[in-house]
């Protein structure tokens, strides 16, 4: 699987900086904890703005068969590219039980993120509602989080090495630059509710 790469407009990363900049100024963060911050609020943007796929594949009747069997094609999507295949059930609830038609690991694109989020320090808040048990507990085989936050030349690097990653955005190329804006507002947001509360407690 090719490791997903991204790149954000221009206005959005200064945008993003300048909240990490009030962060190490307003809210006395270090450079360290302010690009985690950062890091943070763009993987939730990212992992917000992610589908969970649906329980079942694409599937259609194409015959009824001798016997009272009826024949289905179902499309997979393994591996990025489609494949159709012809499967044979006596009904729509009995292809729905079975494995060829269900995908098992639904929602696995959104649990990436998850433990990108969780790898980061914190999962708090995000949701993984419609994940399955599986995909929810293989989305840390497919997230890779290294990050150095300590002295004068922090990092953070995040790699999604899930093939579709990309695609499991809602909205397409719009969600995927519109990220680091959105991670960028979420910050300025949590920057002034911290800012508001220490004036009503002082």
């Amino acid at each position: 699987m090719a490791d997903v790469s991204i790149d954000f407009p221009r206005q959005d990363v200064r945008a993003l900086f300048a909240q990490m900049e009030r962060a190490r100024r307003e809210l006395g963060k270090g450079l360290g904890q302010s690009l985690r911050f950062a890091a943070w609020s763009v993987a939730s943007s990212l992992g917000a703005m992610t589908k969970v796929a649906p329980k079942y594949r694409p599937y259609r009747e194409v015959e009824k068969s001798r016997g009272g069997q009826r024949k289905f094609e179902v499309t997979s999507h393994k591996k990025g590219s489609p494949k159709t295949f012809t499967v044979r059930a006596n009904n729509v609830a009995a292809l729905k039980r079975m494995p060829q038609a269900r995908i098992g690991k639904a929602g696995l694109a959104k649990s990436a993120w998850f433990w990108g989020l969780k790898k980061l320090g914190s999962s708090k808040g995000f949701s993984m509602k419609g994940a399955t048990a599986s995909a929810r507990k293989a989305g840390g085989g497919v997230v890779d989080v290294t990050q150095r936050v300590r002295g004068d030349d922090p990092m953070i690097k995040i790699v999604n090495r899930l093939g579709y990653a990309r695609s499991a955005l809602r909205g397409g190329e719009s969600a995927i630059t519109g990220a680091m804006g959105k991670a960028a507002r979420h910050m300025a947001h949590v920057i002034d509710g911290q800012i508001k509360r220490k004036f009503k407690t002082a």
